[in-house]
């Protein structure tokens, strides 16, 4: 029998089905690979940016001391450019407060993202935030997930947090999901499942040369769209697949300057669903499809999860960052003049070469399950010096 704990975890857990994804594959490799189970309850961290709780506060300390194990994570929390935080990350947790919290604390499998940008004064504000942790092993672990988060740290500060800090790699590559009878896939044609991203398009299409705009990028994807139709005699069909309520919005651009004829006979958008059941509908939909063209991180990740044909869209450092770690070079930047044809012949080299592409995703999975394995096991390890 495991012994159970008690946690509090914080975490995104509505709003963005790649959240769940990270959360339920999270929860397989505790089964799988811990001496504990844990009994969750769960504390939505956009209650903190709705001013809904605060962490710097003595209710929270208070809620937090009522568990045997607090987690915050994962999520891209370590991201830098939170100018009002008191640690310059989305975790506003002051030492003052930190330390009055006597539950030990699991920083899991979280982002470090450099790409909003990273104001001077949070480079000495996370610092001080993680010599405290780190220098407090016993009752603090400190991870990071697999999208260039250990490379940015070390970019910033060097060698000064080498080997005190976990790598593990984002729980959703290892989701699990239920299936459905979808709708949205045409059983005799090539299914094409596209994910773009319509979050940030200051950064994702910033006005710099040798970079295409916004408008740019939505005449050109839509034309990638027509190409691609033609050389497959009209027999493929597209699924858009939104993540979050903004992915919405670039949808329907890409969609409205495609011909009409195409758009009403070959396209399709998949609905904008939240929680745990909108995940298993949205990635059974994908686990259904020829190829997956993935913008969002978690479109990418969970397409090696469910050992898919995938090529990721990359407009954000993050999601280029994510495959220099997985080692993979199945993407195109599609911020760049040109990239229309570049898009075009890789797809059509993926559709042409499907099973050798989804063995491709079968061994990265492969590999990073044995990267978790090690880090759970040191999980584990500080488990059981707290319990």
């Amino acid at each position: 029998m495991k012994k159970t704990l008690n946690v509090l975890h914080i975490a995104s857990f509505i709003g963005n089905i790649g959240d769940n994804a990270n959360h339920k594959g999270s929860k397989w490799l505790r089964e799988k690979f811990l001496d504990y189970e844990f009994n969750i309850t769960q504390k939505e961290i956009r209650g903190f940016y709705w001013k809904e709780w605060f962490f710097n506060s003595a209710d929270f300390v208070k809620e937090a001391n009522s568990y045997d194990l607090l987690i915050i994570g994962g999520g891209n929390y370590f991201e830098l450019w939170v100018e009002n935080s008191k640690t310059g990350t989305s975790i506003d947790l002051d030492l003052e407060f930190l330390q009055e919290i006597d539950t030990p604390i699991l920083f899991y499998s979280l982002g470090c993202d450099l790409g909003q940008g990273v104001p001077k004064v949070n480079i000495e504000k996370f610092k001080i935030f993680m010599d405290y942790l780190t220098k407090n092993t016993e009752k603090y672990f400190v991870s990071v997930r697999n999208d260039g988060a250990l490379t940015n740290i070390e970019q910033i500060y060097g060698k000064r947090y080498k080997n005190k800090i976990s790598r593990i790699p984002d729980g959703g590559f290892f989701t699990t999901i239920k299936n459905y009878n979808h709708c949205e896939i045409e059983k005799e044609m090539i299914n094409i499942i596209i994910n773009i991203a319509g979050d940030m398009p200051e950064v994702r299409f910033p006005n710099e040369e040798g970079k295409i705009n916004y408008n740019t990028f939505i005449v050109d994807f839509a034309k990638f769209i027509e190409e691609i139709s033609l050389k497959y005699e009209n027999k493929v069909n597209f699924v858009f697949v939104p993540h979050i309520f903004r992915d919405l919005k670039t949808s329907y651009d890409i969609i409205n300057n495609v011909n009409d004829r195409l758009r009403r006979t070959n396209i399709k958008v998949a609905p904008y669903l939240i929680g745990d059941n909108g995940h298993d509908y949205i990635f059974s939909l994908y686990n259904e499809s020829d190829l997956v063209l993935g913008m969002r991180f978690h479109s990418n990740v969970c397409s090696y999860a469910l050992e898919k044909n995938t090529i990721g869209l990359i407009n954000y450092v993050q999601i280029q960052n994510l495959y220099k770690d997985i080692n993979s070079n199945e993407y195109v930047e599609i911020n760049k003049e040109n990239f229309k044809q570049k898009l075009k012949n890789l797809v059509i080299e993926h559709l042409n070469n499907k099973e050798h592409f989804e063995n491709l995703s079968k061994d990265i999975k492969e590999k990073l399950l044995n990267d978790t394995k090690v880090e759970y096991e040191k999980l584990n390890n500080w488990l059981k010096i707290n319990f």
